[in-house]
């Protein structure tokens, strides 16, 4: 199995699976680490990106603003992106930036696509179950649970009331169903996505990772 893809509504402990399973099957874990790449490609750093990270336009649009600062080069001087225009503007020390923001998106495909072709590896979210929808040995899961669970566990691992919560959950959910609808044209919603859903709110995490690597070693002995 090259690639195994992960989407996950926040507080269902897709993250915690994936690892498990990347752990159990000796594969490379990527998520955050897509970070480090995506910031080397652009030139950047891993905070600037995480700005942007799997938010909808409007964020989008804000961390360009910093990224192509003028104190940040950025993709200006990156060969995979040139004729990048930046003028004068105002808010910038009268400089204004033209800047297409789909560029930072294709960096993530291109880092996601490297993946695909290393193999054995775990993507988490990037779009990486629509970048890699065509391609051949890849696994493609979404972690969901019902609301109240998924407040449960986000407020005990990061101390929050339940308000506090469900409105963490419910921002996060739509900066990312916005994301993929916007730079992937999907949403992430869909099934046909997927090969399997799971809802965490009916399956423990032990055995959630027992189904996957099952499923994972019996979809190579297929092949």
């Amino acid at each position: 199995m090259a690639v195994i893809t992960i989407s996950r509504e926040y507080g269902s402990r897709g993250e915690e699976i994936a690892q498990q399973v990347a752990n159990q099957l000796g594969y490379s874990y990527f998520d955050k680490e897509l970070l480090t790449d995506v910031a080397r490609e652009v030139d950047t750093t891993e905070d600037k990106i995480s700005e942007h990270d799997e938010k909808d336009e409007h964020g989008f649009r804000a961390f360009l603003k910093n990224l192509f600062g003028p104190n940040n080069p950025g993709l200006a001087h990156y060969p995979y992106y040139p004729g990048i225009a930046v003028d004068v503007s105002d808010e910038f020390t009268n400089r204004q930036l033209e800047l297409d923001a789909n560029q930072v998106t294709n960096s993530f495909r291109h880092v996601v696509e490297n993946l695909w072709e290393r193999g054995n590896v775990v993507i988490v979210g990037r779009g990486s179950q629509k970048i890699l929808a065509a391609k051949p040995d890849t696994l493609h899961l979404s972690f969901i649970g019902k609301i109240g669970v998924r407040a449960e566990t986000v407020m005990k691992a990061e101390h929050l009331t339940r308000e506090e919560a469900l409105e963490k959950i419910q921002t996060i959910d739509e900066q990312r169903s916005h994301y993929i609808k916007r730079y992937y044209d999907v949403y992430w919603e869909n099934p046909r996505l997927y090969h399997m859903i799971i809802n965490t709110s009916l399956m423990s995490v032990e055995q959630a990772v027992k189904v996957i690597v099952a499923m994972v070693h019996q979809m190579k002995a297929d092949v």
